[in-house]
């Protein structure tokens, strides 16, 4: 334990530098009579960090994971997804266009580049189906698509890779994504383009449209090596249509034939329907005995979090000691050291780990809670000093305090889990300072990642400032 105290200041001392000036009034000086001290606890603390296994998770996301790898001490990763479609509400071109000029309908699954785990040239082979029924609202990580869709007719399939070595210099530094495109039958293409004409009502709500068309399902169907995060699935109807082009050739009009392709969004994935992540993942050997062992590991997706024993009895029985009438707690933090657990695919550690009372966890993701930094915190991982911070407990701690019971074992005990934050930031207009609010946090499945978490050695640091009256 490392413990650092300082800052007395005599109150009276304040008032010297109001000595030499006989116009200021010393009314209220003898209330200041007195000592303030602000205290800074330095703990090095053992959190009695153990490693649980997790199954089933809920695997919703704004994004889709499709591929597989095997990595030496992560393990085995096999990810496949399924979604209801959010449907335009018109089709959104010309009324003039007929369905004979429907010239294909395609599956766009985009990739931002660099946004996979593995082997970029390996080559892989995906499979499109459609949903025979509807998807269950408790859908996670564990769902089996078996019976929700009719294994022996895919609507389309594609063979691909994720490297952009195959583009000219000028694509290569212009686009961001790696498209991958599905085509499906022309019979459906021109059928869904006269459902839009005829009988738009059914596109109007997600839930309607969804009676009539389940949703897909995509899996990989050939390859291992990679694992690719999806930005977006996006369907395209593409579309063909002709105008006459005016030129003076010889001082004459001439008018020319021209041909147009065009193309408009008809459905996508998005995180207002219903859809999971696929999800199989069984940990190495060696990250098994890791937990056997009784070390703290974390993994994603899913797989290992960690529990820990919070020591705010210590914390509140410490500053209990003192005579605190007239204390004001400033601000309890806590970081936690982080070691990188090698791999072959170079797997690293998850950006943020969400801290959430063990009895809550499941509510908190079930609801799509945010971290309330009472009862929930996130921190971030700090490169340069190796370790996760966790900025903001002065609420948890003072609950504890202001609540008079005894501290329960449910108080202090919480899971640490890997999680992916949406945030967005205020600016103020008079001091400049930036605000960060949390609008998101989802289980992290933005890529695997893994962690050795040295529970041992957390350093939680306890700022408080009391008052001795003379």
């Amino acid at each position: 334990m490392k413990r650092s105290r300082y800052l007395a200041i005599p109150a009276a001392a304040l008032l010297l530098l109001q000595a030499c000036d006989d116009d200021v009034s010393g009314i209220g000086s003898s209330l200041s009579q007195g000592e303030v001290t602000i205290t800074v606890d330095s703990l090095e603390h053992n959190l009695r960090g153990r490693s649980v296994y997790q199954e089933q998770f809920d695997s919703r996301s704004t994004t889709n994971l499709l591929g597989r790898i095997s990595a030496n001490n992560y393990g085995t990763l096999k990810c496949s997804f399924v979604g209801q479609l959010m449907p335009a509400t018109s089709l959104g071109i010309n009324d003039s266009i007929m369905a004979t000029q429907v010239d294909s309908l395609q599956m766009v699954v985009s990739v931002a580049r660099g946004n996979l785990t593995g082997d970029s040239l390996a080559p892989q082979r995906l499979k499109l189906f459609a949903l025979t029924k509807q998807l269950p609202s408790d859908i996670s990580n564990k769902f089996d698509p078996t019976g929700y869709y009719d294994a022996s007719k895919p609507l389309g399939e594609a063979t691909y890779t994720l490297t952009s070595l195959s583009k000219n210099d000028s694509s290569f530094y212009k686009d961001k994504y790696i498209n991958i495109h599905v085509k499906l039958p022309d019979e459906d293409a021109r059928r869904l383009f006269l459902a839009y004409k005829d009988n738009s009502a059914i596109f109007q709500w997600p839930q309607t449209f969804a009676q009539k068309f389940p949703g897909i399902y995509v899996e990989q169907s050939f390859g291992r090596g990679c694992i690719a995060n999806i930005s977006m699935v996006n369907f395209q109807l593409y579309y063909h249509y002709s105008s006459t082009k005016e030129e003076i050739i010889d001082d004459e009009v001439v008018y020319t034939p021209v041909a147009h392709r065009d193309s408009t969004s008809l459905f996508r994935i998005t995180p207002e329907v219903t859809g999971a992540n696929c999800i199989s993942y069984e940990p190495s050997e060696m990250l098994h005995r890791m937990a056997a062992e009784g070390k703290s590991i974390v993994t994603s997706p899913g797989g290992y979090v960690t529990r820990i024993t919070f020591p705010a009895k210590e914390i509140i029985d410490d500053y209990n000691r003192h005579d605190n009438s007239l204390g004001i707690v400033s601000n309890l933090t806590f970081a936690l050291p982080v070691n990188k657990i090698e791999n072959e695919y170079g797997i690293g550690l998850p950006p943020t780990l969400l801290m959430v009372k063990t009895s809550e966890m499941d509510e908190f993701f079930r609801e799509n809670k945010i971290p309330d930094d009472k009862t929930s915190f996130w921190g971030s991982y700090d490169s340069s000093r190796g370790r996760y911070n966790f900025t903001s407990m002065r609420d948890y701690i003072i609950s504890l305090m202001e609540n008079g019971k005894e501290i329960t074992d449910d108080d202090v005990d919480f899971t640490l889990v890997p999680v992916n934050l949406v945030t967005e930031s205020e600016t103020n207009s008079y001091t400049g300072v930036v605000t960060t609010y949390v609008t998101r946090c989802a289980p992290y499945m933005l890529s695997p990642a893994m962690a050795l978490l040295d529970t041992e050695h957390a350093v939680i640091v306890f700022t408080y400032s009391t008052q001795t009256m003379k």
